[in-house]
């Protein structure tokens, strides 16, 4: 597989995208960047074309992002505004595409939450309708969607690896299939058995101790390896984002460089 970092997780501020994390990342052993669309979208058009030039520049690409929908705009009920959506999403797309992304994860917790006066069902049918236009809107950018099942205290629908699968069987679209993050996973209480069983609709993985969403240490590592030789094994053989909080944002520490290697070891087919 191939590792990568989440840049917003150790970001300076909630506006920094992070590429200064890109020589510390690469010092270690990742080979590519996951960054925020959300944030991206928020540079005016003189600052993007900067960002541009400074990701072009960058020791490392940018394979993936997420953070898809800003937390301002709403995916459902009396709030949902179809122009502004669609307009973001496909700025959005077009984006991200230009700077290399070829995946887009949509977890956007806070844009996707269903309001309590909607019944789950029916924000849960607005949602999908979203997750349709999405899909849409990144192939034409050439660009994949990796649906993310969240825990039910960050977002209340689509909390768990089952159903994110289920969803994207059921729209039978050529870019979209589930991610698998372990720390969701973990924290929803879900079976591994649901991973082979599903492996085929894994499109992308997010990684993280479920205890505290920090990066592991050798010792934890041990206790991990069983659930890594199980995602080892699946089909799936693409990027793999850290999306962990470095110990006092640590990244430049050469004992990193020694955990992302058992991670990769942990994950090389045998």
């Amino acid at each position: 597989m191939i590792l990568g970092i989440c840049t917003n997780m150790n970001a300076r501020s909630p506006a920094d995208v992070g590429l200064d994390q890109g020589p510390y990342a690469k010092k270690i052993g990742l080979e590519y960047l996951e960054l925020s669309v959300d944030r991206i979208m928020r540079y005016d058009e003189n600052r993007y074309e900067a960002f541009k030039k400074e990701m072009a520049e960058s020791p490392l690409p940018c394979l993936s992002c997420n953070n898809l929908v800003d937390p301002s705009i709403k995916l459902s009920g009396k709030e949902f505004n179809k122009d502004v959506f669609e307009n973001y999403i496909k700025k959005a797309m077009e984006r991200i595409g230009a700077i290399g992304a070829k995946k887009v994860v949509f977890g956007s917790a806070k844009a996707r939450s269903i309001p309590s006066y909607l019944s789950a069902e029916e924000g849960r049918s607005q949602i999908i309708e979203r997750i349709k236009f999405i899909a849409g809107a990144a192939e034409k950018q050439g660009i994949e969607v990796a649906l993310e099942h969240l825990n039910r205290l960050e977002c209340n629908c689509i909390n768990s690896f089952e159903e994110s699968v289920s969803i994207a069987r059921q729209l039978n679209r050529p870019n979209l299939k589930s991610i698998f993050d372990n720390y969701h996973f973990q924290l929803s209480g879900e079976k591994e058995e649901l991973i082979l069983k599903n492996q085929d609709m894994i499109g992308h993985m997010h990684f993280a101790c479920t205890l505290e969403r920090h990066m592991p240490n050798l010792d934890e590592l041990k206790k991990i390896e069983p659930l890594l030789s199980i995602l080892r094994d699946t089909s799936y053989d693409g990027t793999f984002s850290l999306e962990a909080y470095f110990p006092n944002l640590e990244m430049d520490n050469p004992y990193y460089k020694a955990v992302v290697s058992k991670i990769r070891d942990m994950l090389t087919k045998k």
